[in-house]
């Protein structure tokens, strides 16, 4: 009796040269994502990002200028985070308690977010963007929503109130970020002076 035996083709290991991405962009800018949250963005090579997604160290510069170009798409997509996060507490209920609902999804991002919260605000890349930047754009829309949760809670003098209620919240971020505070940010918002 003749058995044929049929050899399954051997499957070649991922290497630089036969990886291909379906989105190296994307795949980047994950990779940078938990860089920063695991080291904090100062950590942060293209060459290690490179290495992560296992493609040749020249591949992220088809998507991005240099390190800075990456550190500020980051830091985009980290106020569109924000952004979203106060815009749905300024929606889930009426005006009365807006900016503390408001104060809460700040101060939770910040909390969640440590190393990003420090590349958005505690770096020189939102005020070296130009305000027109997709950046400068992101940034004042976080700032804009905050006004408005202050306007629409019947607070005078928006830019005084917003400005304010930020230093109090960015304050306890960064408190918190240093290990100066020590219960969850979100206990403490009744305490504030909003």
């Amino acid at each position: 009796m003749n058995r044929m035996t049929t050899k399954t083709p051997e499957k070649k290991p991922r290497t630089r040269q036969n990886y291909h991405h379906g989105d190296l962009r994307r795949a980047l800018l994950d990779a940078g994502r938990e860089e920063i949250a695991a080291n904090g963005a100062q950590s942060l090579t293209l060459t290690s990002l490179a290495r992560r997604a296992g493609v040749a160290q020249s591949a992220p510069y088809r998507h991005f200028v240099d390190r800075d170009d990456l550190l500020a798409e980051l830091a985009m997509e980290g106020f569109q985070e924000l952004s979203k996060a106060l815009r749905k507490a300024m929606e889930s209920g009426g005006k009365r308690g807006n900016v503390r609902r408001m104060a809460a999804a700040y101060l939770q991002f910040g909390e969640q977010n440590v190393e990003r919260y420090r590349l958005m605000f505690a770096s020189r890349i939102v005020p070296d963007a130009p305000p027109e930047s997709p950046l400068g754009k992101a940034a004042e829309e976080s700032y804009q929503l905050l006004l408005a949760g202050i306007a629409a809670g019947g607070r005078t003098g928006p830019y005084g109130s917003a400005t304010a209620v930020w230093a109090q919240l960015h304050g306890l971020v960064m408190l918190k970020a240093d290990g100066f505070v020590e219960p969850p940010l979100d206990t403490l918002v009744a305490e504030l002076a909003l």
